[in-house]
């Protein structure tokens, strides 16, 4: 094994070094993370509560270290890392009481015959989780997995494997020996991971292509999916709405963790009678955003995570000037402070025409798209425009307009006259090309147990 070393994008410093898996570690953990599952649910859902509580509490002990770390490794701002711990831990405290009340159910048949519906633990669980959230992402799927009863293997990408590193070590000392742990390593890794035989559920939070070669491998070998990919959300707003609301829900969903945001709006559609009002509001508000390094206590917003996700952005934004569209903001900050990391201001880019790539594409950075409609028709098929389905946002005074056109939009979760906050209580997920399977809510716990049907004669 073979081992690399994690660097902070927001100078380029060495914060540590992890060992890399291979095929043989991959192997041992997952059979012993299966062995592990018999004395884990030998505690009950009672015991498993209890367990789930715990690694709450010590957690919550360690917040000041960890926010520190997951602010240096994926360089959000410590109030965003703050933030992206307290919803991994409010994950356990959830799935605590949930899991408590898992059941079966018992159905007379007729002619002295019972139907009995028992529910067990789907297996082992294969969860691979992206850079930009990887704390939270993790204990998306960690929390409901051990409430269900089981055992647990987590990939994250290798550039946040630290902070992944210490979560799982503190989840640790609460559980059976080895019924969680890491692996860590590239694609290749990751797919030895969720095609091993033992691996009986995938659940994926990443880009759309590599869903796709997931759902080619594990789902060709029958395992549990979920897949929760890419999104290019509409945000639209008719002339009615308040806009220094929706203004506001812009800018604290849009620009959050420098726009790296799976399920934020990517795409403003906005009706042409408050369009400028809007881009003049959005416009003085970029002014105020200050990005810089974590330890700078101005800054409200980090640099991006990687230099090649800057450049990825920056080649988009090119292309959208090519295809018409006019950039407000924008380009490197020139202060001392962001020198050596992947910083970029944040940008409006208004009427691009219909071939430029932010119209279709997933923009993964501090970028807004904006575009004009007249119709309730042209938003409908405007917001409808790209392969995705992930989010999407409406607003309006008119309620039932906002929601007739809410339901006219392909989205797996849609917000009405309010801020793009995911609720943990609500199933999460996308259609179209932004997956299958839901996260959150009494549907992820679902997504981690088996039905196993029994007939009985008298």
């Amino acid at each position: 094994m073979s081992d690399i070393g994690i660097l902070s994008p927001h100078d380029g410093s060495e914060l540590g070094v992890v060992q890399v898996d291979d095929p043989a570690s991959i192997d041992r953990k997952v059979l012993q993370a299966r062995a592990a599952m018999e004395p884990w649910n030998r505690l009950g859902p009672m015991g498993r509560a209890e367990a789930l509580l715990e690694i709450a509490e010590r957690t919550r002990r360690e917040l000041p270290r960890l926010t520190t770390l997951l602010s240096r490794e994926q360089g959000k701002t410590p109030k965003e890392a703050a933030l992206e711990l307290d919803r991994y831990i409010g994950q356990f405290v959830q799935y605590s009481g949930l899991g408590t009340s898992v059941a079966g159910r018992t159905m007379g048949l007729g002619s002295d015959l019972v139907g009995y519906v028992e529910r067990r633990p789907v297996g082992v669980v294969a969860a691979v989780v992206p850079w930009n959230f990887p704390a939270s992402l993790f204990g998306t799927k960690l929390a409901p997995a051990l409430a269900a009863g089981c055992g647990f293997i987590i990939k994250p990408a290798e550039s946040t494997s630290l902070i992944t590193t210490e979560l799982t070590r503190l989840a640790q000392e609460c559980l059976p020996e080895h019924l969680l742990e890491v692996v860590i390593g590239d694609g290749q890794v990751a797919g030895e991971l969720v095609t091993h035989d033992a691996i009986a559920r995938v659940a994926f939070t990443g880009s759309t292509a590599v869903g796709r070669r997931i759902v080619e491998t594990a789902g060709a070998r029958f395992k549990r999916l979920s897949l929760e990919l890419g999104g290019c959300d509409p945000f639209v707003v008719f002339g009615d709405a308040e806009p220094a609301s929706a203004v506001r829900a812009l800018m604290g969903t849009r620009f959050y963790n420098a726009g790296q945001v799976c399920v934020a709006p990517k795409r403003l559609i906005a009706h042409a009678s408050i369009a400028d009002e809007l881009i003049a509001r959005l416009a003085d508000r970029l002014e105020r955003v200050v990005p810089s390094r974590w330890d700078d206590p101005t800054a409200t917003m980090g640099p991006l995570h990687t230099e090649r996700t800057r450049e990825t952005l920056e080649q988009q934004v090119d292309d959208a000037l090519e295809h018409g569209a006019q950039l407000i903001g924008g380009g490197r900050p020139k202060t001392p402070d962001t020198a050596t990391g992947w910083f970029l201001r944040p940008a409006l880019l208004l009427d691009p025409t219909s071939q430029a790539r932010v119209r279709s594409e997933e923009t993964f950075g501090p970028v807004l798209t904006v575009l004009r409609f007249s119709t309730v028709d042209e938003a409908i098929s405007l917001a409808n425009e790209t392969p995705y389905g992930l989010g999407a946002s409406v607003w309006s005074a008119d309620r039932d307009l906002a929601w007739s056109v809410a339901r006219s939009i392909d989205s797996g979760y849609t917000w009405i006259n309010t801020i793009a906050r995911v609720f943990d209580e609500l199933p999460f997920g996308g259609v179209k090309d932004s997956g299958v399977g839901r996260e959150h809510g009494l549907e992820a716990l679902d997504s981690y147990l088996e039905a196993e049907t029994y007939v009985v004669g008298g």
